[in-house]
């Protein structure tokens, strides 16, 4: 049975037993998993059996911890039930996609050879059979369970990456590539095409075909990724040109200076070591493959797909460091802290990701509530990297997001100190440090250095705004203002907070009419935001639209603001705008 932890469940579904045993049992067994009963419980008539309560209720429980995302809690329920009917291929399929949400592979390898047999599309039994094939080099078995898979969902582009490196361990070259076009019926995989192409053809071993596929890919929309740069400079040290490595590195970090990957691999280059492959055969090309489909997905907010992909790209690589960041970064997502804390505590701190997994993991004990532990894990980064800054600036966002502003400043300001020239890129720590000393009411601190946060990044729709804004609430260079607001708006023309400013600024100006406009089109943006609801509500009042902003004014407070702006939206609702603003006197 399930422990005392996954309990919740059975709570929450006892009251329904009854109403499913009384008539909600008709849906035919074999229906899609999601509503469909398990077939132990309907006789050829579509009828229920007298079952054990208690299987029905791990069953009914299971589904609920799956809705839930709860997917330990659904894969023991489901495992007691299928105790009890262990061929019940419904309950195998729900127990396949609670061990996959898990992440246990290796419990959905067990599960997929039995759920295969079910009705239906076996597409998710097929895909687990297919990798656990690839795992074991068995080629010829993984192209059979993957032909049983659908073309349709995520698989459209999962398919095709993962046959070409099929077809290329049974020898077929040319179907390897043919496989890719797949890919060119829908748009964004391009870059990912090119990629694959270029590791295909290396690993193939025509250095012909592979210096033209390199090529066709650093000069396409894939040439900016950090994994193809460092497969291109291995491929060219395994070819004799290792003299052509270091400035393509170079150049690349001149893009990215914190790219860790591309810094270790000059660190080999500088050590006379040779560099190693980012794939060196078939079933570390899928595993790529995997974790740059996962890369994809993951911005797509299909966050829980792109674990399983990165889940099954560890099950073929268990060493593939960038997927163990990538999962951790997928349970940030989803505000799972601790075992995004447990990820990153996993990563050898002797790899080129070592140092941001020790920040990413004090981070993630700050959100599970344990600050001073956080702030002690970072400080001790800082020591350890003393010329480097980006332990401190998470040091600062502790502060910042714990609301300690004047700590958040001086946390940016040791950060600052420590770069010795600044660069455009520096631009956002003078913003945020000048944030930080608005909040703490140094407004002329502030000042200087969002005027900075300007010169390094001169038209930063971010920092227009917030220097901008902080004038117009203040009554304070409002020309200045209006120039800055108008032209942040047209870089950002669906920012409902920039459209708010500009709004407020003829507010402030006594421009009315226009402030209506503008405020209008904000709310339309960011209709749950309660302090651009006051403002359109206070602009209303000054055109006469009295009922319109009494509603307003009731919607901000429906709309939980700040404690401080509560007593004054109150105020207004009781006795209106008596003041003119200041630009009126």
């Amino acid at each position: 049975m399930a422990g005392a932890g996954v309990e919740k469940y059975k709570t929450v579904i006892s009251g329904v037993i009854l109403t499913v045993l009384l008539g909600a049992c008709a849906t035919n067994g074999v229906s899609s998993e999601g509503n469909a009963l398990p077939n132990a419980f309907q006789d050829a008539g579509g009828t229920t059996d007298v079952l054990s309560s208690t299987y029905f209720g791990e069953y009914l429980a299971g589904r609920e911890a799956l809705r839930e995302q709860d997917a330990d809690a659904a894969l023991h329920y489901f495992d007691d039930a299928l105790e009890e009917r262990a061929d019940d291929t419904i309950l195998l399929g729900m127990a396949l996609q609670a061990a996959l949400a898990k992440g246990d592979i290796a419990r959905a390898v067990k599960i997929a050879p039995f759920a295969v047999k079910g009705e239906g599309d076996q597409s998710t039994a097929n895909l687990v059979l297919a990798i656990e094939a690839l795992a074991k080099n068995d080629f010829a078995a993984a192209e059979g369970y993957f032909q049983q898979t659908s073309d349709n969902g995520f698989n459209v582009l999962l398919k095709p990456l993962l046959m070409a490196w099929v077809r290329l361990a049974l020898g077929n070259v040319d179907d390897a590539f043919a496989e890719l076009d797949a890919l060119d019926r829908y748009n964004g995989f391009d870059a990912l095409k090119e990629y694959q192409s270029a590791l295909l053809a290396d690993v193939s071993g025509d250095r012909l075909l592979a210096d033209q596929k390199y090529s066709e890919a650093l000069n396409g929309p894939s040439g900016r990724t950090v994994r193809l740069v460092q497969s291109y400079g291995a491929f060219l040290d395994r070819t004799g040109r290792r003299d052509q490595v270091k400035p393509i590195y170079e150049e690349y970090l001149a893009q990215f200076p914190l790219s860790p990957t591309i810094q270790a691999e000059l660190d080999n280059l500088a050590a006379g070591r040779p560099l190693e492959p980012v794939v060196s055969d078939a079933r570390s090309g899928a595993a790529e493959a995997l974790y740059s489909a996962a890369s994809i997905i993951g911005q797509e907010r299909a966050i829980g797909v792109a674990a399983t992909y990165i889940h099954f790209a560890l099950h073929l690589e268990p060493e593939l460091p960038m997927a163990r960041m990538l999962l951790a970064e997928t349970a940030e997502d989803r505000g799972n802290w601790q075992e995004a804390f447990d990820l990153y505590s996993n990563i050898n701190p002797a790899s080129p990701y070592g140092k941001n997994a020790e920040i990413r993991a004090a981070w993630a004990v700050y959100k599970l509530g344990r600050k001073e532990e956080a702030r002690a894990r970072l400080e001790n980064v800082a020591a350890a990297y003393p010329d480097d800054i980006e332990a401190l600036v998470v040091l600062a966002d502790v502060s910042r997001d714990a609301k300690e502003w004047t700590e958040a400043a001086k946390g940016y300001g040791r950060a600052i100190d420590r770069i010795k020239v600044y660069e455009p890129r520096h631009w956002s720590l003078f913003y945020a440090r000048g944030v930080a000393h608005e909040q703490s009411r140094q407004w002329p601190l502030a000042e200087a250095d969002l005027m900075r946060s300007l010169e390094l990044r001169p038209d930063h729709p971010q920092v227009l705004n917030y220097l901008a804004y902080s004038w117009v609430d203040r009554n304070e260079n409002l020309d200045k203002a209006r120039e800055m607001l108008i032209k942040a708006v047209s870089l950002r023309p669906r920012d409902g907070f920039i459209i708010d400013s500009l709004g407020w600024l003829y507010y402030r100006l006594g421009e009315y009419d226009n402030a209506v406009i503008q405020l209008e089109k904000a709310v339309s943006l960011e209709a749950a935001d309660p302090t651009i609801t006051d403002h359109l509500a206070d602009a209303y009042w000054r055109v006469g639209r009295r009922e319109e902003a009494r509603y307003q004014w009731q919607r901000a407070l429906w709309l939980d603001p700040a404690e401080d702006q509560v007593p004054l939206i109150e105020e207004k609702l009781k006795h209106g705008l008596v003041d003119a603003p200041k630009a009126e006197k």
